[in-house]
């Protein structure tokens, strides 16, 4: 490995965190990153890292080398991308990061229609609802759920997201219908926990102020299928995205539950990509076909 690759290593090192997750993220073993950091530092002469059994810290030196490996990496990058651009075929990796529920909903029609019509085109898609670093993690596009903050990154809406609370007929059958925001108190919910936390305070509209109503947790779980099934099964009442339960409220497994509450609307979704001058064919037609996907499903987003 000469320099140049040390460097942009270092730099998926530091964006990652581990010298394990950058290892995983390259397929090879984490043996080979640290022995090849070693190899760097010995070449700068300076040492660029602080190391401890459980973490890793930049040195001074290793914060002024980062930020050369990470121009190094984006120009790299930049010109993987002008190459792609100029090629006539649809060909290559996409790889692309969404959350789950919309990702198997509405990203996994795309992706399909895609591969049918580019055949020599590989997905590799991500599944998770945690907020990955495109840059760092080499991922063409991600799909969020968020308020877009970071300036490196393209960011065009894809939907808004109205919440609702659901319930099945069964379990309202046995613990009653509530009718108003008081009924509340009488029954369990399932609600949504993951990396920031757990939503158990719901905030929604009386007349122009805003309110919060703190649940009776009874179910935690950390994907938004399987909420909806939680809920299915009776379990309790779970407030989720409409476009995420559309197709449950269409057969009956699902009913909303006091529809005339508005809660205050979820962030809406994004579709984000590398701020680079050159996008990738095979990034642009996927985008492309994501922004009509939505248009022509807009009642789900309404």
């Amino acid at each position: 490995m000469d320099s140049a690759s040390r460097l942009v290593l270092f730099a998926d090192v530091i964006d990652s965190g581990s010298f394990s997750k950058a290892a995983g993220l390259r397929n090879v073993n984490r043996s080979m990153v640290s022995k090849q950091i070693a190899q760097l530092e010995e070449h700068l002469g300076v040492r660029l890292l602080n190391r401890t059994t459980r973490s890793l810290s930049l040195t001074d030196a290793g914060h002024s080398i980062y930020q050369h490996a990470n121009g190094l990496r984006n120009q790299l990058l930049e010109t993987e991308a002008l190459v792609a651009s100029l090629r006539e075929d649809v060909s290559g990796e996409l790889r692309i990061s969404s959350t789950t529920h919309f990702g198997r909903l509405h990203v996994m029609p795309v992706i399909k229609k895609l591969v049918e019509d580019y055949p020599e085109l590989k997905i590799d898609l991500r599944l998770e609802d945690r907020y990955v670093d495109i840059v760092g993690e080499r991922y063409d596009v991600a799909i969020r759920i968020t308020s877009p903050e970071d300036s490196s990154l393209i960011a065009r809406k894809l939907t808004n997201n109205k919440l609702i609370m659901v319930a099945s007929p069964d379990y309202l059958k046995k613990q009653g219908t509530p009718q108003n925001i008081e009924d509340l108190s009488a029954h369990h919910f399932v609600v949504y926990a993951g990396e920031n936390g757990v939503m158990n305070s719901w905030a929604y509209y009386e007349g122009s102020e805003i309110k919060n109503y703190a649940v009776n947790v009874h179910t935690k779980v950390n994907d938004g299928s399987a909420l909806l099934q939680l809920a299915e099964n009776g379990i309790g009442i779970g407030l989720t995205l409409f476009s995420e339960c559309y197709n449950e409220l269409q057969n009956g497994s699902l009913v909303q539950v006091i529809p005339e509450i508005k809660f205050k609307e979820f962030s809406s979704t994004y579709i984000m990509y590398p701020s680079r001058s050159h996008v990738p064919q095979k990034t642009r037609l996927f985008i492309e076909r994501m922004m009509l996907y939505v248009s022509q499903q807009a009642f789900y987003f309404n």
